[in-house]
């Protein structure tokens, strides 16, 4: 068994509670603030889903800990959150408190001045990643040539394919479109354009093989008239080295995705509800962040006892 650390962010300082886990498997959730009147409605559902996914809880200030954390290859990359969909100021306070977490606990991270949110970055655990095209309007200065290029040293990637982000999507993020659930197989989710970003993944790599996961969009309950729900997003999946983390919403259609992703992993299948958070606008792979144990520092891993 392995030590683990649950952090608290007060007045600036981060108090350790210990505990054990399978460091393996060390997955991280965010908390908002206790004043916090947004989310104030959903803290019940949000320490549940905490419980559900045995995670580390961080307290930052905000629940969506995929988009300011960094992204994952054979390194991490912090990329600067600043998505216009959200005020410069507020964007700017979540990144700075949550980089304090990653600097107090020794991160060993690349730094990258690129806007890109972590929900806008789909790896297929070798030398492939797909982003959507919002990556090119949130970085005006760099060409479309030169942006990728950059990635591809950054990330140590060989292939950066660019999609068409969903029409009318506020938040261009790819984990509401597509996920990798083997490094040649993809699970494309049901979006208006989908078939143009088939074609765009085939024409980029005629080698993935390209699964239809349909969604099951539920509008009613939707939390912020500014972001739609996800309830219904089942392609937004978290996996991390021996287990998948699959969205349950309480829809008949539950059970036959799981049956559909089941055919493709040998991985250990977790059904997680997720059916009142979703109506926030996001879903697992929002709500988690998942680093592997090689990339972890020891002050969050923990001594074996």
């Amino acid at each position: 068994m392995k030590k683990i650390l649950t952090l608290f962010f007060m007045g600036g300082l981060f108090f350790p509670i210990t505990g054990c886990a399978n460091t393996r498997e060390t997955i991280f959730t965010g908390y908002p603030d206790r004043v916090d009147t947004y989310y104030k409605p959903f803290m019940k559902d949000i320490k549940q889903f905490r419980k559900d996914m045995n995670s580390i809880k961080i307290g930052y200030g905000d629940i969506w800990i995929r988009d300011v954390a960094p992204v994952v290859t054979d390194r991490l990359v912090k990329f600067n959150y600043s998505p216009d969909y959200l005020p410069k100021k507020q964007s700017k306070k979540i990144q700075a408190r949550f980089q304090d977490w990653l600097k107090e606990n020794e991160f060993d991270y690349k730094q990258s001045d690129i806007v890109l949110d972590g929900g806008n970055f789909i790896y297929n655990g070798k030398k492939t990643v797909i982003i959507t095209k919002r990556i090119l309007k949130d970085n005006p200065e760099y060409s479309q040539e030169s942006l990728v290029n950059k990635l591809k040293e950054l990330l140590n990637v060989d292939k950066v394919i660019l999609i068409d982000e969903e029409p009318g999507d506020v938040l261009g993020h790819a984990d509401g479109q597509v996920h990798f659930i083997q490094s040649n197989v993809l699970f494309i989710g049901g979006f208006e354009g989908k078939e143009t970003v088939r074609q765009q993944i085939k024409q980029a790599a005629p080698e993935i093989k390209i699964i239809d996961l349909p969604s099951n969009y539920q509008a009613e309950g939707q939390y912020d008239e500014t972001i739609p729900s996800a309830k219904g997003l089942y392609v937004n999946m978290m996996e991390t080295e021996n287990d998948i983390y699959v969205p349950k919403y309480g829809l008949k259609s539950d059970q036959k995705i799981i049956d559909t992703v089941s055919k493709y992993t040998k991985k250990k299948i977790h059904s997680v509800d997720v059916s009142e958070l979703s109506t926030l606008g996001g879903s697992i792979n929002c709500l988690t962040w998942y680093c592997p144990a090689e990339l972890l520092p020891q002050k969050v891993a923990g001594e074996s006892e």
